[in-house]
């Protein structure tokens, strides 16, 4: 049960990160001439938003489960984290449509938007499997 803290961790993270990006996306898309300024409060948002994920997981491994565990108890949390940054990178991969009906210069600016989202909505799952497969070995 303990490791499900991580599994929480990492949906607050990855659900969060989705919300944000949204409105982030919604934004440039209605304003693209405020690009700029939503990309600076779309970072400020994200890192309000991962202060709880990695909270969760630092006292998840500061304090340590009282019992044994082995690698069949961290195959349901570890499948779980997986499916959400599959959920994760199928969202994101999903909005490069709406940007296909702006201009040339807005796109080019909403390609690398759309990959750094994609890689730092997946920095707090990742981080989980690997304070998961620490606890279990």
């Amino acid at each position: 049960m303990f490791l499900y803290l991580y599994v929480l961790a990492a949906a607050i993270a990855v659900f969060g990160m989705i919300v944000v990006f949204r409105s982030t996306m919604d934004n440039m898309l209605t304003e693209p001439e405020k690009f700029p300024q939503h990309l600076n409060r779309f970072f400020t948002k994200f890192s309000i938003l991962e202060i709880l994920p990695i909270a969760m997981i630092v006292l998840g491994f500061i304090f340590p489960p009282s019992e044994q565990l082995d690698m069949s108890d961290a195959l349901i949390p570890i499948v779980i984290i997986a499916l959400l940054m599959i959920i994760h990178i199928f969202y994101i991969f999903s909005q490069r449509s709406p940007a296909g009906n702006v201009e040339k210069e807005l796109k080019q600016r909403i390609q690398p938007f759309i990959f750094m989202a994609m890689a730092l909505g997946n920095a707090v799952p990742i981080i989980a499997i690997v304070f998961i497969l620490l606890i279990v070995s």
